[in-house]
């Protein structure tokens, strides 16, 4: 085999190892009852699908996503809460 293959495979499993981080970061994300809490996992899930589209050779998502989800989008979500109280009230 060649460093190539080996360095392509390590990328899929890196992506895939990302998607199954998001999958848990969404469970977190809809059962947390703190509403900062949940904000910040829903920035480390934006992280990591930056991770998966890096691996998926797409700079341009990378660079959009970078801007939209994780620096404007938790830092409204931040601000919002910031507004509100911080506990889930159900």
């Amino acid at each position: 085999m060649s460093t190539t293959s080996l360095e392509g495979i390590g990328m899929i499993e890196l992506a895939a190892l990302a998607l199954l981080g998001c999958l848990g970061l969404a469970y977190l994300v809809v059962t947390e009852r703190d509403l900062l809490r949940a904000v910040i996992y829903t920035g480390i899930f934006g992280g990591l699908v930056i991770l998966v589209a890096y691996t998926l050779m797409a700079p341009d998502i990378v660079l959009a996503y970078v801007a939209i989800s994780v620096a404007l989008s938790t830092g409204l979500m931040v601000f919002l809460v910031s507004k509100t109280t911080r506990e889930e009230v159900v």
